[in-house]
């Protein structure tokens, strides 16, 4: 039996601060969106073509947040033709517009850009002023930097996404007193759990390299979504797949070993070894697409769970080895 996926679907929201929304998805739009498991804003640049002059004008004037979902209507079986219920469709980026930019193309065709950010209010804007008592977690100073810290243009404590349930248990030994950026704060944290500490659509994220997956392992086959061999890389490997919103960082990726292409020793160069059970996180991230044309793709970098991470280790002696 061969299933395939049919049918992209899309919708592209643009909000204002009253989250009252355009919707523009039956123009063509063109997307590059890239994550990363850092502490850095997730970067998205989102192309608008021939909108009207006066929605173009409100959008620019109003709007500031924007809601990307795509992926794929459902899967078909080709020899019975039955269409399932199952939808590879979702949310992949959800971020602030921090500049428009209008241009012109082939003569013919007038863009406007959107230049976003994900998680850059809070990184780098945000503001941290508060006490702890003595004896409290790690954990609940993570829960308690989330609740109060104050970020710009956001009513709402920024929320958690998931935090490693290996985090020390170890207790603040006397009472401490928090001032200035949170992400530092939290960085701390992670540095002192060799653990990597992210926000992705403006929630929280801190993840140990040997943490367990939350779900089970996503199966990666050509029959599945998976375009080419897979290449192995200097910090994992690396591949291309039919766009996926499933895939999110430290998502567990299951590819054959088989398909994976090695790379060629270099001097001073050794790459990371291969999972000897082909379970790969995912480190890195691209979702790539335009809805009137060709491209529709997630490009993924995921490293090994027991190998060389340094990707995902802020200092060599993190390393699980």
């Amino acid at each position: 039996m061969s299933n395939y996926l049919y049918g992209r679907k899309f919708r592209v929201y643009v909000a204002d601060k009253a989250d009252n929304a355009w919707d523009v998805s039956n123009l063509r739009c063109t997307f590059s969106i890239e994550k990363k498991a850092r502490a850095v804003s997730n970067y998205a640049e989102i192309n608008i073509y021939n909108l009207t002059n006066d929605t173009e004008t409100e959008i620019i004037k109003e709007g500031v947040r924007i809601i990307v979902e795509a992926g794929y209507d459902g899967i078909i079986d080709t020899e019975t033709g039955q269409q399932t219920e199952v939808k590879q469709y979702g949310k992949i980026f959800d971020g602030d517009i921090i500049q428009f930019v209008r241009s012109r193309e082939d003569n013919v065709d007038y863009v406007l850009s959107l230049i976003c950010l994900d998680g850059d209010a809070f990184l780098n804007n945000g503001i941290l002023k508060t006490t702890l008592n003595a004896g409290v977690t790690q954990r609940q100073i993570v829960e308690h930097i989330a609740q109060r810290s104050i970020v710009p243009n956001k009513t709402k404590p920024t929320e958690i996404g998931r935090i490693s349930p290996e985090l020390s248990t170890q207790r603040l030994p006397r009472g401490k007193v928090f001032f200035g950026m949170p992400k530092n704060y939290l960085g701390d944290i992670a540095r002192d759990n060799a653990a990597s500490f992210w926000v992705d659509e403006g929630k929280i994220y801190i993840a140990k390299a040997t943490d367990i997956a939350p779900d089970e392992a996503l199966v990666l086959t050509p029959q599945t979504g998976l375009i080419g061999s897979p290449q192995q890389v200097q910090d994992g490997v690396s591949f291309r797949c039919l766009l996926n919103p499933a895939i999110k960082l430290q998502t567990m990726i299951k590819l054959d070993n088989v398909l994976i292409r090695q790379a060629k020793y270099q001097i001073g160069l050794i790459p990371s070894k291969l999972d000897e059970d082909g379970q790969y996180q995912v480190y890195k991230l691209n979702h790539i697409g335009d809805t009137r044309g060709d491209e529709w793709y997630t490009e993924v970098i995921g490293v090994s769970r027991y190998g060389l991470m340094p990707l995902m280790l802020a200092t060599a002696d993190q390393n699980p080895q």
